[in-house]
């Protein structure tokens, strides 16, 4: 089989041409996620949930101390519901932020809110459970799936502009 993008010859049962990192099923979808901007993503979901919480109660709680604890309770909730909400579209803020984009390995297809919540609250857990090898699989296998990947069936492409 070869890459509709480049035309070169590509390894059997590859998601992605080994050449120009072309997403094989979807042509012109995006290109293979390398591992750096997928961790930088994963980094940068709690990271921006504790800021935007931290900056939020520090100004809201400098107004009144009422409204510091109103928003300590509901801004967690509403990050959570957002986060939550873009599930469904194959995203995490961090892999917005990143132009990163979850799809189907087989199809393309935003994977919908079923196999991300699989993927990212279940399949995570799964990933990190083993001193984090679920992760550092994706160093090693040739569509760069790591556990939480495999198990929904998913893969992350830098998404084409």
């Amino acid at each position: 089989m070869n890459c509709p993008d480049c035309s070169k010859e590509v390894m059997p049962d590859s998601f992605f041409c080994n050449w120009c990192s072309g997403f094989i099923p979807k042509p012109g979808k995006g290109k293979k996620a390398n591992l750096f901007s997928r961790w930088v993503a994963l980094a940068i979901d709690p990271v921006m949930a504790v800021i935007l919480c931290f900056l939020a109660i520090g100004v809201f709680g400098s107004i009144s101390k009422n409204l510091g604890v109103l928003v300590a309770v509901l801004l967690p909730l509403g990050y959570f519901g957002w986060f939550l909400s873009l599930l469904r579209q194959g995203l995490t803020p961090g892999k917005m932020v990143m132009g990163l984009q979850v799809v189907d390995h087989q199809t393309g297809e935003i994977p919908g809110f079923g196999k991300m919540f699989l993927r990212e609250i279940i399949g995570r857990i799964l990933s990190g459970i083993f001193l984090g090898l679920g992760y550092f699989w994706a160093i090693f296998d040739k569509n760069g799936q790591a556990w939480h990947d495999k198990i929904a069936g998913t893969v992350v492409l830098k998404v084409a502009k």
